[in-house]
């Protein structure tokens, strides 16, 4: 079951972090994949409401009572929820929604959602979505699994409160591809890396570090 899973993550990763090379074959190409509701932006909406379907599916299954043991579990859905209505405006180009005259005024695409607002010249996608994450989501696959392991007191906390931990094998994996996207500077590169990441949560999702202390 374990090599099944990290082959299927590697795989894959490799897959999402070769749009990069698709650059050098054709660029008309390599945009049509990271453009605004292409392949790439689409496959990290799935990702991302696929890690939010699971985690739910498991807090029904294997919980009888919610409570604050559960809120790691609850907390990750609903992040990765707003993720995926955020990848998506919230269905607004698929359900033709007009935007509120706040987003024409503010989000830099003149749509309904968080990540493109400027907000007193600054980009919050650049910010808190590209640069935040990428900065929060390095110290989790990095940091988090060796202090899981060295310290008791750590792994009980996280333990507590069923926050989802990655296995070494994971971020790894993760970590590998990320180098490898970000060794160039093709428009949008960002948008392969997130699609990576959504990828990477959902195989960590369905077999973490700390598997059986919280979905049993």
């Amino acid at each position: 079951m374990l090599s099944k899973i990290n082959f299927l993550h590697s795989i894959f990763s490799s897959i999402i972090a070769s749009t990069v090379f698709l650059f050098y074959y054709s660029s008309t190409v390599y945009n049509l994949f990271v453009e605004e509701d292409g392949i790439i932006e689409y496959s990290t909406a799935i990702f991302l409401l696929s890690v939010s379907i699971y985690l739910i599916n498991k807090l029904l299954k294997t919980v009888k009572v919610i409570s604050t043991k559960n809120i790691g579990i609850i907390l990750f859905s609903i992040i990765f929820f707003f993720g995926f209505g955020e990848e998506i405006s919230w269905g607004q180009r698929i359900f033709n929604i007009e935007t509120p005259d706040f987003f024409i005024e503010n989000n830099l695409q003149s749509e309904t959602n968080i990540h493109n607002l400027m907000i007193g010249g600054v980009k919050l996608n650049k910010l808190i979505f590209t640069n935040g994450l990428f900065f929060i989501f390095s110290f989790y696959f990095l940091a988090i699994p060796y202090l899981y392991a060295k310290s008791n007191n750590i792994k009980s906390i996280i333990n507590k409160f069923s926050i989802v931990i990655p296995k070494y094998s994971q971020s790894i994996i993760f970590i590998f591809f990320t180098i490898i996207i970000y060794l160039f500077d093709h428009d949008r590169i960002s948008e392969i890396w997130e699609c990576l990441f959504a990828f990477t949560m959902l195989i960590t999702s369905i077999n973490p570090l700390n598997k059986q202390e919280i979905y049993s």
